[in-house]
């Protein structure tokens, strides 16, 4: 017999006997999950890392893997219909720029940004910034500024509330807090013309509605100043709708009518047909922030008859059953009469001038809203914990009632009622522990002077 052939013989030999030895040392495992073997890796190092596989049917089953998103969608809906959103708005701006005009503005632009006094200016400035500090640039730009560079602010705002920007961008935060999923459900519109809402706040003070900003009850409790800029013709009216699309409080499909008013002869709110007269918001305690919206629609003809077209309209009454409102169904019956143009909105929440709305407007008591939170999820326990402290481990499984009722009879021991609260050392972590301490109790005691887990309520 050769000597390449003896060789492959004793591989092939000792390659067996490896896998009867193998098949025979396999350590039983308690608890056949990835971790667990993992675990017992890192206990027997010097094993061969296949001693703790398990096989596929072992671990898994179909219904335990991971699925991606898209997997989960299939799952809920196998066919779905996608449908694209719908301009129901105006396609092109209500006061379009020229071409001529724009033309203009190119122009302008061109020749400040080749103005040498400015050039200078700029490289002065740099200049400035790196030889000196920080005030004394500030402090030459801003000499500089009233005599050389002046801007009109008020027209630099009043043209960017012109242009497209301005829009897409109102349109983006409307999309964004789900208002046109709300109002109309697959229709969209993009603003053409800035709706300026300001609430009475004190004196000549007022409150602004921007795009979502938050207010309290109190701070719109009276019917605000809405303006808008028109263009003046005599057949140009328009309709203001102020609703709730979080407050009903019965329907989760349905909006709270606060304002209606319809019929306006250009930007002249005064001289509209008030169909429906104002009534604050009144977010419920513990509902959360609600969307209030203002929208704005333009009249394609004239002036319309809404009782007739649409149905009646609360006008005086403050009852909720009256005041169900839905702006999806509204729009559906009257979209070839108006289309909307503009938006603004804010959210508001609860506080207590909401009790006297509820008692002496609404003539009802007062909702109040607790969440029901799902009960805490608890893996089953373990005999041995990896990582873990075994009283940090434990307490997780007590009764949060007892561990409470600890923490209180801790307070009162420590408290006296006639001295108040203990004194408090400035570093209580510095302060050395006992000889004989163990590990769990120092980290502790680490927790409950940080007032840390379930020492926070402490009051010192």
């Amino acid at each position: 017999m050769s000597i390449i052939a003896r060789k492959n013989l004793l591989k092939l030999a000792w390659n067996i006997q490896l896998k009867s030895v193998r098949h025979h040392r396999v350590i039983p495992m308690p608890d056949p999950m990835p971790y667990t073997t993992a675990i017992w890796r890192k206990r027997y190092p010097y094993r061969h890392k296949t001693q703790f596989e398990v096989t596929h049917d072992e671990v898994y089953t179909k219904d335990m893997e991971l699925k991606t998103l898209e997997e989960r969608r299939q799952e809920f809906d196998p066919q779905p219909i996608r449908v694209d959103k719908v301009n129901i708005g105006f396609l092109s701006p209500m006061n379009p720029v020229s071409t001529s005009e724009s033309h203009k503005r190119f122009e302008h632009y061109a020749n400040q940004r080749n103005r040498a006094d400015l050039k200078n200016y700029i490289t002065m400035v740099l200049v400035g910034v790196t030889e000196r500090n920080i005030l004394q640039s500030l402090l030459l730009i801003f000499s500089f500024f009233p005599t050389k560079v002046r801007l009109p602010i008020d027209e630099v705002h009043d043209d960017w509330l012109s242009s497209r920007s301005f829009s897409e961008n109102l349109r983006m935060i409307a999309d964004h807090y789900g208002l046109f999923d709300d109002l109309f459900k697959r229709g969209y519109f993009i603003p053409r013309i800035p709706l300026n809402v300001n609430y009475p706040y004190d004196n000549d003070q007022v409150t602004p509605i921007y795009s979502g900003n938050r207010l309290y009850a109190k701070d719109a409790s009276e019917k605000p100043q809405v303006e808008w800029k028109s263009t003046n013709e005599s057949n140009e009216y328009y309709t203001l709708i102020f609703t709730n699309l979080d407050g009903h409080l019965k329907e989760d499909n349905a909006e709270v009518l606060h304002w209606f008013v319809g019929n306006i002869p250009g930007n002249q709110i005064d001289k509209g047909e008030t169909l429906c007269t104002y009534l604050p918001p009144f977010p419920p305690n513990g509902s959360g922030w609600h969307r209030c919206v203002f929208l704005l629609y333009k009249h394609q003809n004239g002036p319309i008859n809404f009782s007739e077209l649409y149905g009646p309209l609360p006008e005086n009454s403050v009852s909720l059953e009256k005041r169900t409102f839905r702006t999806f169904d509204f729009f559906n019956k009257l979209c070839s009469y108006l289309r909307p143009v503009t938006l603004a909105f804010f959210q508001v929440a609860w506080d207590t001038s909401v009790k006297n709305i509820f008692h002496n407007i609404l003539g009802m008591k007062e909702p109040r809203y607790e969440f029901d939170f799902e009960p805490r999820y608890l893996p089953p326990q373990q005999f041995s914990v990896e990582m873990a402290p075994f009283h940090r481990y434990l307490e997780q499984y007590r009764d949060r009632k007892d561990v409470n009722e600890e923490v209180i009879k801790h307070y009162l021991k420590m408290t006296c009622p006639f001295n108040g609260y203990p004194n408090v050392p400035k570093y209580p972590l510095a302060a050395p522990n006992e000889k004989w301490v163990p590990d769990w109790y120092k980290y502790e005691l680490v927790k409950y002077h940080k007032r840390q887990g379930k020492w926070k309520m402490m009051p010192f």
